[in-house]
């Protein structure tokens, strides 16, 4: 299956298939940054979340640094194939609506962690 890797080139975060010749320029990191919200984001978790081995957390917030996570998560074809239908062009909040539809789905991947389909 194809995933994309993210690429910093010259300070723009791409998305690059890493098996076949396929990328997707996502818009400057820093723009990316903005648009999360700031070099971190804080993700809360309930008591019946933190009870998940793989978190590491007492009081149940994780710090996330924004700038290193949107540089080293890969994304799913679906993922990039939904980024695909917006535009760098466009401008939203003074941003391209493609780097603010990424920093969403971004901040949306990041607060499902630690949730059971319980939930």
């Amino acid at each position: 299956m194809t995933r994309y890797e993210p690429a910093c080139e010259d300070g723009t975060l791409v998305l690059v298939a890493d098996d076949v010749d396929d990328r997707l320029e996502v818009g400057p990191v820093d723009d990316v940054v903005d648009a999360v919200g700031g070099d971190t984001h804080a993700i809360e978790y309930d008591q019946k979340q933190r009870k998940q081995p793989w978190l590491d957390t007492d009081d149940g917030t994780l710090e996330i640094d924004v700038r290193d996570a949107v540089t080293r998560l890969n994304h799913t074809p679906e993922f990039v194939s939904e980024l695909r239908e917006y535009d760098m062009g466009e401008d939203r909040y003074g941003l391209p609506t493609r780097t603010v539809k990424f920093a969403d789905r971004f901040v949306d991947i990041l607060e499902q962690q630690g949730r059971t389909d319980a939930e």
